[in-house]
């Protein structure tokens, strides 16, 4: 029989999987003779090793871990199968095909890829059983403790469970951040801030999808659309940590965003609105007020002007003639020194004026725009 000749489907429960596998465990020729049997890791064709103290360890994304982790925890992780390869010459199987059983004598399974899915559902359960011992209770949140995983167990040999772990992590098409965000948004049980960008979307005139980017990662120069639908959601993340599951609360902050965007519209109608693609175009070029992080900034200000009474005033500011030393004119022209001064704006090998959008960007564009339109008051004199 030849290496991949064979693929099994199986199904396998968090307690089994934390009986058979402890993540962290590296893969050495030895255990190619191993008598119990489990699944490891190979740094080897994975995303390698790096050293703890004396311990050898995966590198491992935390954060992704932790958010998966999360999930589980809810009951709502959407898990695709794990996978495991039986290496051919390096493991001894049999198939009982009448029982539909797979038997193995000797050597144990490396992972082709679904590592970081290991680690959280063996984590989660671990927390679990932790959590039965010291409580003495086997409900804990919505955790789901007899959830079956789907399995696909390979037999490939060293060098197909390397092509698979390739084609898996660079030639795979892996769906926009912003398209998943959208479709999360029409589950019956949907995240809170693509529920709210979506309806956001539907209540708001400039919002519409003829202005919001669903599927793809970034905005063509060829395109007229103003904001990726992602961006609204990281917006609404960043801004407005919590979101009402009340309704009245909710339609209430969903009403007031809705009336900001139109608010935004009015002061800025030259680039937050429909435009044809010669005039986006040319908005992009002159102004950074219809850039990604410049949205993310805008629903920062609304978060910081929902309970001031005059907040359709102070928006005005943002339209208003702005005076930085010498220069005079629109607040968000890119020939504004203000941008450069602050990061937010750097040019780029041809000379070229490019945004800036890493996080410190970020914060100095909110920092900016908050002291515009909120400035600070002057301390009140004392009498003497």
């Amino acid at each position: 029989m030849e290496a991949g000749a064979v693929e099994f489907r199986s199904a396998i429960t968090p307690g089994q999987l934390a009986v058979l596998c402890e993540p962290t465990e590296l893969w050495a020729d030895e255990l190619s003779e191993a008598e119990r049997f489990r699944s490891v890791y190979d740094p080897e064709i994975q995303r390698g090793e790096k050293d703890k103290g004396t311990k050898r360890v995966p590198v491992l994304n935390e954060k992704n871990i932790e958010s998966m982790i999360d999930d589980i925890r809810k009951n709502e992780f959407e898990c695709p199968e794990l996978m495991w390869n039986l290496r051919y010459g390096l493991v001894s199987w049999v198939y009982v095909e009448d029982k539909r059983e797979l038997l193995i004598f000797e050597g144990v399974a490396t992972r082709p890829d679904t590592n970081h899915r290991h680690h959280a559902i063996v984590r989660m359960h671990k927390t679990y059983r932790k959590w039965v011992r010291e409580t003495q209770d086997e409900k804990m949140e919505k955790y789901n403790p007899k959830r079956e995983y789907a399995l696909a167990i390979y037999t490939d040999s060293f060098e197909g469970e390397a092509h698979k772990f390739f084609v898996l992590n660079s030639k795979g098409w892996k769906v926009a951040q912003g398209k998943a965000h959208y479709v999360a948004s029409m589950m019956n049980d949907p995240h809170a801030h693509a529920k709210l960008a979506r309806d956001l979307m539907k209540a708001s005139g400039v919002l519409g999808e003829g202005n919001v980017e669903i599927v793809g990662t970034t905005l063509s120069k060829n395109s007229a659309k103003m904001v990726l639908f992602y961006t609204l959601v990281r917006g609404l993340q960043s801004a407005f940590a919590y979101v009402p599951t009340e309704q009245d609360e909710y339609n209430n902050l969903l009403q007031y965003l809705s009336a900001f965007i139109a608010e935004l519209h009015r002061v800025r109608p030259a680039e937050i609105a429909l435009l044809s693609v010669e005039r986006r175009q040319h908005v992009r070029s002159q102004s950074i007020a219809d850039q990604a992080i410049t949205w993310i900034a805008y629903f920062h200000l609304a978060a910081q002007l929902r309970d001031d009474p005059s907040w359709k005033n102070k928006l005005d500011t943002l339209a208003k003639p702005y005076k930085n030393g010498k220069y005079q004119g629109d607040l968000f022209a890119r020939k504004n020194p203000l941008w450069q001064a602050r990061g937010i704006l750097a040019p780029d090998a041809k000379g070229n004026l490019r945004v800036i959008s890493n996080r410190n960007a970020q914060q100095q564009l909110i920092t900016t725009l908050m002291g515009i339109v909120l400035p600070a008051k002057a301390p009140a004199k004392t009498a003497k």
